[in-house]
């Protein structure tokens, strides 16, 4: 009887204690749960990675670049394949580690610092400890472009290279001709390139997927930089196993890369070609003793071709130019010293004239001309508008050439070339004859009716036409240009500041500023943005997107008024203008404008730079030209006849039938 009274007040208590017993297991299942929720969600980036450290590696591939063509299709840049050597680290030694990089130095022919310094192991070439740049499980490279015997000494011997291994990545490939060298630009490796174009964002893992490798080709200048996104794939990736001496054993996943987009540039092949070996002879040709056009020092050119109605460059030519196939070798501090002379596009932006070959070169090139310089009277058709829109002025002015014009009392006289006296002009004969007397008699009159307003409403108009400011270009570095007579207003006298700008001696503007404004004065005022590139095109869809015509601003000038400066830029290609020995074998009219602006350089005196615009068939403009040669003299002489090749060329490739 007790036992059967202790057995049933115990059952409660077994009872109580076994649901404690499931609860606690219970809670035992909860928390491994949660901890294994934990360890897959929130630390599961970390054990990856120390499996990666382990036996796995992420190989990135980088994407080929885009190829860049001509208008036509032809290849201006492509890309080919080259070995490279890959270190994936083992896990071994420092002292293993350092006899493979001793290995390395002396196969691949390279100094042991370089080879540790791309190794990243944390080693000097003393054996002493540094600071390593990247975790031990990225990849790291060590040398692109292995030959075929560096190849077979890396492959049949992997017991002296524990984790080296080959791959082939794509490397930029260019013409073996200078062919646009500056405009189109060209390509570093991200590590080389980050420190000095912000824009490049540095990946935060191996993959790249969201910034760029180290090693990776970037666009430094040119279309390759201004056209960076476009041209640049999406990169992919291997996932592999190695074994303990870092050898991959297997792939196990592999990501293709996705090619980068294709362009098609603007340029056509023959008209840039042709142009830059025809400068070539020309300059030659100036700075050969006795003959008549002898300019010594006429070393460099620039060239803009731009189609009026559309806004397409069709040549870009800034001379001298260089071989870009440098880029793909170790470029030297001599290499870089004589690149500075003319790795610059002198076309939208200040380059230094070629001193390459003085014995003294860093004081030989600041006593001659940037590729910026002033652009004389080839602004004269300008002046004469802005007299028109302003009332200064008509069609019909009748004005007698003084040969000196004095516009203020005790100030040198404004003179005509040569001291010429032509009589009297009207607006369309002055054009013709190129007279300063008669633009300066034009600004001043302007200046006395509106005093300092007159300045700023010149620089409106001026702008208008796309001289002082940007034209629009995607290409980098473009500079606006100087307004020097605004300085001049400003510390001086608003009434010299006139006088000079009037025949374009106040006032620098870039080559391809000049052809705009070409174009712009064709088009009856309407500015059009240049373009360089035709269309984009993926590789991987066959999708395709057409670049248009983009107008930017339409001056405030009539269009009648157009019609007396197009007569007299037509009769300075005619008999008795100042390129009348030029054009004569077109089937058309074309017409131009001569310049000769005068620059004083300090400790060597004044000096002439040649510039010539035009635009052609007058009648029907489809081209327009610019045309600088830095102390080349006359502008008929130096510039013209470059400006003539270019519309014979565009005729030839765009007009006969």
């Amino acid at each position: 009887m007790n036992r059967l009274k202790q057995r049933s007040e115990a059952h409660p208590l077994i009872f109580g204690r076994l649901q404690m017993l499931w609860l606690i297991v219970f809670l035992l299942f909860v928390v491994l749960i949660l901890r294994l929720s934990w360890i897959q969600l929130g630390t599961g980036e970390k054990y990856s990675r120390l499996a990666a450290e382990n036996n796995f590696k992420q190989i990135p591939i980088v994407a080929p670049r885009g190829k860049i063509f001509d208008r036509q299709g032809k290849p201006l840049v492509e890309n080919q394949s080259l070995y490279t050597a890959m270190y994936l680290e083992p896990d071994r030694s420092k002292k293993e580690k350092m006899a493979t990089a001793k290995a390395l130095a002396k196969t691949l022919q390279m100094p042991l610092a370089e080879v540790l310094k791309a190794m990243d192991i944390g080693l000097n070439e003393k054996g002493k400890d540094v600071p390593r740049k990247q975790p031990p499980y990225f990849p790291k490279r060590i040398k692109e472009g292995l030959s075929e015997k560096e190849v077979v000494s890396l492959s049949e011997n992997p017991s002296q290279f524990p984790g080296v291994n080959i791959f082939t990545e794509p490397l930029r490939k260019y013409r073996k001709d200078t062919f646009a060298v500056q405009t189109i630009g060209y390509v570093r490796p991200f590590a080389g390139a980050k420190a000095s174009l912000k824009k490049y964002k540095q990946a935060s893992s191996n993959t790249a997927e969201h910034g760029y490798l180290d090693w990776e080709q970037v666009g430094v200048d040119g279309l390759e930089y201004s056209y960076q996104d476009e041209l640049r794939g999406k990169n992919g990736y291997r996932l592999v196993r190695v074994n303990a001496s870092g050898k991959l054993v297997e792939v196990l996943k592999e990501v293709r890369p996705k090619p980068g987009n294709d362009i098609i540039t603007t340029l056509d092949e023959k008209m840039q070609s042709g142009t830059e070996a025809f400068i070539d002879r020309h300059l030659r040709s100036l700075r050969t003793p006795g003959g008549s056009d002898y300019a010594p020092y006429a070393k460099n050119a620039y060239a803009v071709a731009m189609e009026v109605k559309t806004g397409k460059i069709r040549a870009m030519v800034s001379y001298p130019d260089y071989d870009p196939g440098i880029w793909n070798g170790k470029v030297t501090t001599r290499d870089y010293r004589n690149l500075s002379y003319v790795i610059r596009n002198g076309t939208i932006r200040e380059s230094p004239y070629d001193a390459r070959s003085a014995p003294d070169p860093d004081r030989e090139y600041l006593k001659h001309p940037m590729s910026v310089v002033p652009l004389g009277s080839t602004f004269k058709p300008l002046t004469v508008l802005a007299g028109f829109h302003k009332g200064i002025i008509t069609p019909n002015t009748k004005w007698s050439d003084p040969a000196a014009f004095y516009y203020a009392d005790a100030t040198p006289p404004i003179r005509n070339s040569g001291g010429h006296n032509y009589g009297l002009l009207t607006p369309q004969k002055a054009i013709q004859k190129s007279s300063n007397t008669f633009m300066a008699w034009v600004g001043t009159k302007w200046y006395r009716k509106e005093k300092l307003k007159s300045i700023n409403e010149l620089q409106e108009i001026t702008h208008s036409f796309g001289l002082g400011i940007p034209t629009g270009i995607k290409l980098p570095g473009e500079q606006d240009g100087s307004e020097d007579y605004l300085t001049i207003a400003k510390r001086y006298s608003g009434l010299g500041a006139m006088a000079l700008a009037s025949f374009g001696q106040a006032q620098r503007y870039t080559t391809l500023q000049l052809a705009q404004y070409t174009a712009t004065l064709a088009n009856n005022g309407v500015r059009l943005r240049p373009q360089l590139v035709e269309k984009i095109i993926n590789p991987n869809t066959g999708e395709e997107k057409e670049i248009k015509a983009e107008v930017l601003n339409r001056s405030p000038i009539k269009k009648r008024f157009f019609q007396t400066v197009h007569q007299g830029m037509i009769d300075v290609t005619q008999p008795g203008g100042t390129a009348a020995h030029l054009f004569q074998h077109l089937p058309f009219q074309v017409a131009a404008k001569t310049g000769t602006s005068e620059q004083d350089i300090p400790g060597r005196g004044r000096v002439e730079n040649s510039v010539f615009i035009a635009f052609a068939p007058a009648d029907d403009p489809q081209i327009a030209v610019a045309v600088v040669v830095p102390e080349g003299g006359y502008g008929a002489v130096a510039a013209g006849p470059i400006a003539e090749y270019l519309i014979s060329s565009y005729y030839e490739q765009f007009m006969k039938r």
